[in-house]
């Protein structure tokens, strides 16, 4: 049975976790509050437990300092195997960053791809999610089904690094269209319009987007759609912004965005799901609050 060494923190890792063990053996490094490990799973303390036999290194964590930690240290990724090592980033990271530690790690022999995995909702996944994948064909194919494993949709967007620069490509638009729908949404209802008479037309018309279909819905219906925070997109779209300054192809929009969510982030909590946005445009603009959230 293949033997995958899982590092991480944060939701999408314990996600991640939960659908490997399913089917392979799985080491954990919880680098986080404990949440990682799972039926399936055994624990393991340090990073040379976790390399030791593993076929495959996962790192998934929403901490830029754990991953460059175990990343700059490179002892535990070069020993205990004779094949050549792969290690997959499930997280968000710079672009230029991954290529930067791809090329570095190639030089000792070890493969670096990133694989992303975007979903706003785990509970929805896999059906609501994507991997996108930034590495070698060759390795795609041989982490397949590996990758399947945690989500069936997987885009190989080029080599290292492509794989973060599209998940922040997507990251930055839902948030940017959930905002604007939000917004909008509140000045129809105060304007008598329903929300979902506004879902209807709007999905049926251009004003379509993946907020409309799913949010609006959602607020006449009183369910959740997303457990991802604000804190995490907000983080999300702070990468976004500074790789597309850096790049001479600024995102003046989406930095308006963040700045939206980290004055969100500062009313109701980095750890609130953006799902309750809604009470931001419900107070501002003196509508009823709902109950979704």
């Amino acid at each position: 049975m293949t033997t995958i060494g899982l590092a991480g923190s944060g939701e999408i890792a314990a996600y991640v976790s939960r659908q490997l063990a399913n089917k392979y053996s799985v080491r954990i490094l919880d680098l986080g509050n404990g949440s990682l490990c799972c039926d399936g799973a055994a624990e393991v303390e340090n990073a040379t437990h976790l390399a030791e036999g593993a076929d495959i290194l996962v790192l998934c964590t929403d901490s830029d300092e754990a991953r460059d930690v175990l990343l700059r240290s490179t002892e535990w990724l070069k020993g205990s195997t004779e094949r050549e090592r792969i290690v997959i980033d499930m997280g968000q990271s710079d672009p230029d960053d991954a290529r930067s530690r791809a090329e570095n790690l190639r030089e000792l022999g070890i493969t670096l791809v990133d694989a992303p995995l975007h979903t706003e909702n785990t509970a929805t996944a896999p059906e609501t999610s994507a991997i996108f994948f930034g590495g070698p064909s060759s390795v795609l194919a041989s982490t397949r089904e590996i990758l399947e494993n945690v989500c069936p949709t997987i885009i190989h967007c080029g080599d290292a690094g492509s794989g973060h620069a599209m998940r922040l490509v997507v990251a930055a638009i839902a948030a940017c269209n959930r905002l604007i729908t939000y917004e909008c949404a509140a000045m129809g209802a105060r304007n008598g319009l329903t929300i979902g008479d506004m879902a209807t037309v709007l999905n049926k018309s251009s004003g379509y987007n993946s907020a409309s279909a799913r949010v609006l819905p959602a607020m006449t219906a009183n369910k959740r759609t997303a457990n991802v925070t604000l804190g995490a997109w907000a983080d999300d779209l702070r990468k976004a912004s500074s790789v597309a300054m850096r790049l001479g192809a600024p995102m003046l929009i989406a930095t308006m965005a963040r700045s939206t969510l980290d004055a969100a982030s500062n009313r109701l909590g980095e750890s609130a799901t953006v799902d309750r946005l809604a009470e931001i445009w419900e107070i501002d603009s003196g509508l009823p609050a709902s109950k979704a959230g």
